[in-house]
C-alpha cells in the first residue's frame, strides 16, 4: 500500500490502476476502493491469492480504511502479538466467560422488575447462584466447560 502514490500492489506485483474514496454502503464510514486492471488479473497465475474474481473492465478490487484508521488498526494488530497484551487479554477473557455464563444461566440481560432496588437484588441473587454453581463444580471436580457447540455444529457432528 503506497499512500503517497495512491496505489496498491497485488500478490503478483502489479500496481492498481484506479483508487477512489467513497462511503461504506452499510455504515457510511469513509473507505478507499482500489482496483486492478482486468487485463492483468484474468491471465494471472496467482489468482488464488487474490480477492474475488474480476468483473467488467475492472479487475480485482480491495477496500481499505482511510490511512489514519488503517495505520491505527495495524498498530493494534501488532500489539496483539506481544506477551503483555496477551496477559491483559487473559483477564478480559475470564471476565467475558463470567458474563457469558451469567447471561446463559440467569438470563441477566433482562430484568423482571421495574424498580432499581429490586433489580439490584435480582443481580445479587444471580451472582450468588453463579458462585454456588462454581463452588459445586469445584468441589465435585466437574470442569467449568469449554467452548459451546452451536446447533448446526452439533448436527454436523451427529451426521
Amino acid at each position: 500500500m503506497d499512500w503517497e502514490d495512491e496505489s496498491a500492489v497485488c500478490p503478483a506485483g502489479h500496481r492498481s490502476f484506479e483508487w477512489w474514496e467513497q462511503k461504506h454502503h452499510r455504515n457510511g464510514t469513509p473507505v478507499l476502493k482500489v482496483f486492478f486492471s482486468a487485463e492483468r488479473c484474468r491471465p494471472c497465475p496467482k489468482q488464488a491469492l487474490c480477492t474475488k474474481p474480476p468483473s467488467g473492465r475492472r479487475g480485482r478490487g480491495i477496500t481499505f480504511l482511510p490511512r489514519e484508521r488503517y495505520e491505527a488498526l495495524e498498530a493494534v494488530r501488532r500489539a496483539q502479538d506481544t506477551a503483555e497484551w496477551k496477559a491483559r487479554y487473559a483477564i478480559r477473557a475470564g471476565v467475558e466467560g463470567t458474563i457469558s455464563q451469567a447471561v446463559r444461566v440467569t438470563a441477566l440481560r433482562r430484568t423482571r422488575y421495574r424498580n432499581l432496588p429490586t433489580t439490584r437484588l435480582g443481580h445479587v441473587f444471580a451472582a450468588t447462584a453463579l458462585n454456588l454453581i462454581r463452588i459445586d463444580r469445584w468441589l465435585t471436580g466437574t470442569p467449568l466447560g469449554g467452548t459451546r457447540t452451536s446447533r448446526l455444529e452439533a448436527l454436523i457432528l451427529v451426521a
